[in-house]
């Protein structure tokens, strides 16, 4: 069966990597420490394989899940909810799929969020929060997911042979749309987000800002604090909507100076256009994303139980977008990369490179996170260069 043979080779890749990693990181744990101290280097390296070994056991997981959908999952949503191939019907087809998958990865997020994360001291989660996610998830998946969906079945009947370059075009416009509201009306709905109260901080924030050309509608903390004890601070929304997002961890883990110059290399991704970039990239990817999945031979679906079924597209496409996805990512990963120098070069030019550096070993103490990575897995799944090789430009 040729899609259980493309499942197989990519749970073997993915497992070939993380046995590679897992295998350098024994290596250099037993080597000087470098940037940390030898306890947090020693530390860090430790939660790094136990966080690879977790990888391979959700990977095999997720393998084990698709197989199951593959051979008999898709064979029975289709006699539950398939009888006219109407539009509404596929769209509960597709929906139904993305419910059950989320139910069915249940264990995995309570295991990382209850067990493994907690027991390094990243958790603070609670199982009221917990449940709160969850059922705000489902609610936001039933009501937007349902729309969506529906609106790519109308692309799929209405435009025939071309439908998937009407159906990227909507996804590209939902991806900017996304990107449009999530500062204002998606974050708030899972955080407590308010505007800095810090006016000292807020002054110097806003004068790094204008020396770099760059208007925001507020500097705002997000209560990140209730769930993770991990350090963040981000650029949200799009023209007018554009917001400064700081985690409340970052503030109390991070002097004036550094949070500063973390600030700095943020606004050098909006300096080199990286939003802009990053963007054309999506777009890129979905543009190919719909081209494959549209042209794929007929014996596929039927493989999968799928024939007759007008959602069968996007069935697959949910399952194998990632291995396509993992494919290309290289490549984009390589381009991001370049990025993250060019801003941390960025941030020391308008703070200064010992508190960009300062800035970055704060980050790795605190997110407790190894400094160094193999090739293998930089090539496959970095998008930020390791903190070794940062501060070593820097330097």
């Amino acid at each position: 069966m040729i899609l259980i043979a493309i499942l197989f080779l990519y749970i073997i890749l993915l497992s070939l990597i993380s046995y590679k990693q897992i295998y350098f990181l024994k290596q250099e744990r037993c080597k000087k420490a470098q940037i940390l101290s030898e306890n947090e280097y020693i530390t860090a390296a430790n939660i790094a394989i136990e966080n690879e070994k977790f990888k391979l056991f959700s990977n095999l997981y997720t393998f084990i899940v698709n197989v199951c959908w593959i051979w008999f999952g898709f064979y029975y949503l289709k006699e539950f909810f398939i009888e006219t191939n109407s539009r509404f019907e596929n769209t509960l087809f597709l929906l139904a799929f993305l419910l059950i998958t989320g139910l069915v990865n249940l264990p995995i997020n309570l295991y990382e969020n209850f067990i493994k994360d907690k027991a390094h001291g990243f958790s603070n989660m609670t199982l009221k929060i917990f449940i709160q996610d969850f059922f705000k998830t489902i609610l936001l998946t039933l009501i937007f997911g349902f729309l969506i969906i529906y609106a790519l079945l109308f692309c799929y009947d209405f435009f025939n042979s071309i439908w998937w370059i009407a159906a990227f075009i909507f996804s590209f416009l939902v991806i900017l749309i996304i990107n449009l509201i999530y500062p204002t009306l998606i974050a708030p709905i899972f955080n407590k987000v308010q505007k800095l109260e810090d006016e000292n901080l807020q002054n110097k924030i806003s004068s790094l800002m204008t020396k770099c050309g760059f208007q925001a509608n507020g500097i705002y903390v997000i209560d990140a604090s209730k769930r993770d004890k991990r350090l963040n601070a981000y650029f949200g929304g799009l023209f007018k909507s554009k917001r400064v997002v700081l985690f409340d961890t970052l503030i109390k883990a991070l002097n004036e100076r550094e949070l500063l110059a973390v600030l700095g290399h943020e606004l050098g991704h909006f300096v080199h256009k990286d939003i802009l970039k990053n963007l054309f990239n999506s777009a890129f990817m979905v543009f190919l994303l719909f081209f494959v999945f549209a042209h794929l031979p007929q014996n596929l679906y039927i493989e999968a139980h799928l024939e007759n079924v007008n959602a069968r597209v996007f069935a697959l496409l949910l399952i194998f977008g990632n291995i396509f996805t993992f494919l290309i990512s290289p490549l984009l990963n390589f381009m991001s990369r370049k990025n993250e120098f060019a801003a941390d070069l960025h941030g020391a030019k308008v703070t200064n490179k010992e508190d960009m550096k300062n800035a970055l070993l704060a980050l790795a103490k605190e997110n407790k996170a190894f400094v160094k990575m193999s090739k293998i897995y930089t090539f496959f799944y970095l998008s930020h260069p390791s903190i070794y090789d940062r501060i070593k430009a820097l330097s």
